[in-house]
């Protein structure tokens, strides 16, 4: 490792010890403010419940747990924004939160609105109260009327995490693996997967495990697959793509190339690029992906690595791509 390389890593890391912690996973049932709207996100959590706020590394379990939660989106929202996200009686709350065993829970998504289950998968340092809010205000601010399901795998929710949730990455394989299966057995809807930064990994290697067991009905009731800010080696993502095969859909991937968190992540590798910063010139273009390219509209917000759900424009092209392109279709961008 060259001293620049080493320089950069050792900055990376100090900066990502000074970014504070955040606890694992945490339910606070309130309305929400008077006239608020209600999203409702199906949620299988691999993450436990816990109040504290302590960083804690406890042993992953595989046993996944469901839920229908109701999040209350407060009338003064603006797109793109999460508001009051750390207040559990202002802003976005969980209105409603009921558990559910796993045969419920399939069937509640089977008969849930539409002909296609949106399944969002969150990234790196996310716990699931906040990929719920996240998904939520996705789901309200891009109009989804389809079905909208959570996989929320074993983030340590800290930004000091990142070595662990790139290991929790490959814990959850199978465990995504296993939910896609129950989905695709119980339902005719299609399915569409939108995923993000560690994320994506975690799909492309889910569906590469799929593939590898071939798997073929699930893999064929994957639609339309999104990547967002992918935080993917190019090599590996090459590799992924050829092992899962042909698809009738393209891998939509939207970049952004100044993503500092990825720019983070590419230093504690050694520097390499991530898919998620490559520009649509780039050479994973022929491996049947869509590159939407969003530099322009990126800004210091989530460290540019949520520009296409949090940038206003960003949003508004994305509507606009998806009406025109047929990706309205797909669930992903509805009126």
């Amino acid at each position: 490792m060259t001293r620049r390389v080493l320089r950069g890593v050792l900055a990376a890391a100090s900066l990502v010890s000074l970014l504070g912690c955040a606890h694992p996973y945490s339910i606070t049932v309130s309305p929400g403010e008077p006239g608020s709207t209600t999203q409702t996100v199906f949620v299988a959590t691999q993450q436990r419940v816990s109040n504290s706020k302590e960083e804690e590394y406890a042993d992953r379990i595989a046993a996944l747990h469901y839920a229908q939660v109701d999040v209350a989106i407060p009338p003064d929202h603006k797109v793109g924004r999460i508001e009051n996200i750390y207040d559990p009686t202002r802003g976005f709350t969980m209105a409603s939160y009921q558990a559910q065993a796993h045969d419920g829970f399939v069937n509640a998504l089977a008969a849930g609105p539409g002909d296609e289950i949106v399944i969002y998968v969150h990234g790196y340092n996310t716990t699931t109260t906040e990929a719920m809010f996240r998904f939520a205000q996705m789901g309200h601010d891009f109009a989804f009327n389809n079905t909208q399901a959570l996989f929320s795998w074993d983030s340590a929710g800290v930004p000091a995490g990142y070595v662990y949730d790139r290991d929790s990455v490959l814990f959850a394989r199978d465990d995504f693996a296993d939910f896609l299966t129950a989905i695709s057995r119980a339902s005719d809807k299609s399915i569409t997967i939108v995923a993000h930064s560690l994320g994506a990994h975690l799909t492309m290697e889910t569906m590469r495990q799929l593939s590898i067991a071939q798997n073929t009905r699930v893999l064929g009731d994957i639609g339309t697959v999104v990547l967002l800010s992918p935080d993917i080696d190019p090599d590996i993502f090459r590799r992924q793509v050829g092992v899962i095969g042909d698809r009738d859909n393209p891998y939509v991937i939207l970049t952004n190339s100044s993503d500092q968190a990825l720019a983070l992540s590419s230093l504690l590798i050694g520097g390499r690029s991530k898919v998620g910063q490559l520009g649509v010139s780039d050479d994973i273009a022929e491996l049947g992906t869509v590159i939407i390219d969003l530099t322009s509209m990126s800004s210091l917000a989530h460290m540019g690595h949520m520009v296409a759900a949090s940038s206003p424009s960003a949003i508004s092209l994305l509507r606009q791509l998806g009406e025109a392109s047929g990706l309205a279709e797909s669930g992903l961008v509805l009126d």
